[in-house]
C-alpha cells in the first residue's frame, strides 16, 4: 500500500501544473530517538535564553500525515517527516521538542507572539507571509483535490466551478488558490466554486465521505494517503505545484533562524534528511538545498 501511495504522489507530481499564484502539549515520552548528536558549532547559534531551556517549542496540528501524526502505534506519539526533522534539529542544537498542537490557522500567531519557537506543518512559504514570519526551506509540495469515488461533477485542482470545496482555514488552498479559481469560474459565467472551511484535513475528509462537500483541496501526499485508505475516495485529475516552498515557520528576525537553518543544512549533508524522506516515501517532495525566505510569489 506504502509504495503504491509512493508512485502515486510521483506520478502526481510529475505532471503539476504551475500556478502563479485547543491548545496543549504532546507527551514525548516514547518519542523516536533521534540520531543525531550535539553539534558545537550548531549548538552555539541557539539563543541564549533557548539553550538555558533545553527545550524548543514545536508548534504542529499533529494531524497531517505524512508530514505530522499521531503514531498508531501508542497512540500519543508524534510521527511524520515534520516531526522526525524537528527532533534531528533539536537534537543537532543540544536541545530536547515539545510539541505543542495548534490549529493550522493558529501556528504563526503562535509565533508572534512569542508563544512558541517554531512551527512545522508543511507550511508554505510564501512573500506574504514572510512579512510576518521567516522560513527555512526545506520541501516543495503540490496541490490536489480529493472528491468521491467516480468524480460525478468532473472536477479537478484546477476546475472547480460549481463544486463545493473543503479546505483548511489558513491554507494556501483557501488563500491563493481558490480566489483566483472563482473569479475565472465567474468570467466564464460559471457558477463560482463554493468554500467549506474546516479546522484541519480530518473534519474535510469527515465532510467529504458524508457528502456535505464535493472536494477536498490540500497538499498531494497527505490526499494521496487518504485515498490509498479508502476506496470511496479518488484524485481527481492532475496537481497544481506550488511555485514556492515549504519550510520551518520561526518569528520574523528571529535569531534562532540561523540556528535551523544551519541544522537542516547539516541534515541534508549527513544524509539524515535524506533517510527521513525515504521512510516516509517522499522522494518527490525533496530539495537539495535549505534558505531563508525562499519565496518567489
Amino acid at each position: 500500500m506504502r509504495h503504491r501511495s509512493r508512485l502515486r504522489i510521483a506520478a502526481l507530481i510529475g505532471s503539476t501544473l504551475t500556478v502563479a499564484a485547543l491548545v496543549g502539549c504532546s507527551s514525548e515520552a516514547a518519542a523516536p530517538t533521534a540520531t543525531s548528536t550535539a553539534n558545537p558549532e550548531i549548538a552555539a547559534l541557539v539563543p541564549t535564553e533557548m539553550a538555558e531551556s533545553g527545550l524548543i517549542r514545536v508548534a504542529t496540528d499533529g494531524a497531517y500525515p505524512p508530514f505530522v501524526s499521531i503514531s498508531e502505534d501508542d497512540g500519543e506519539t508524534l510521527v511524520g517527516l515534520d516531526a522526525d526533522l524537528a527532533r534531528e534539529m533539536a537534537s543537532l542544537m543540544g536541545l530536547e521538542v515539545e510539541f505543542v498542537i495548534t490549529s493550522f490557522d493558529g501556528l504563526i500567531p503562535s509565533l508572534q507572539a512569542g508563544t512558541n519557537d517554531m512551527a512545522m506543518n508543511s507550511i508554505g512559504d510564501t512573500k506574504e507571509r514572510e512579512q510576518a514570519v521567516d522560513f527555512v526551506t526545506y520541501y516543495h509540495n503540490g496541490t490536489v483535490a480529493l472528491v468521491e469515488s467516480g468524480n460525478p461533477l468532473d472536477v479537478t485542482a484546477e476546475a472547480l466551478c460549481g463544486a463545493r470545496v473543503a479546505v483548511n482555514r489558513g491554507s494556501l488552498q483557501q488563500s491563493t488558490m481558490l480566489p483566483p479559481q472563482s473569479a475565472a469560474c465567474e468570467a466564464d459565467g460559471k457558477e463560482a466554486p463554493t468554500e467549506a472551511v474546516f479546522a484541519g484535513t480530518p473534519e474535510a475528509l469527515l465532510a467529504l465521505t458524508a457528502g456535505q462537500v464535493d472536494a477536498v483541496l490540500a497538499d498531494v501526499p497527505t490526499l494521496v494517503l487518504a485515498q490509498a485508505s479508502n476506496d470511496a475516495f479518488e484524485i481527481a485529475g492532475p496537481a497544481f505545484k506550488n511555485p514556492n516552498p515549504g519550510g520551518v515557520a520561526l518569528p520574523k528576525d528571529s535569531e534562532f533562524a540561523a540556528a535551523v537553518h544551519a541544522a537542516m543544512t547539516e541534515l541534508m549533508e549527513n544524509g539524515t534528511y535524506e533517510e527521513i524522506i525515504a521512510k516516509y516515501e517522499l522522494e518527490d517532495i525533496a530539495i537539495d538545498e535549505s534558505v531563508i525566505n525562499g519565496a518567489i510569489s
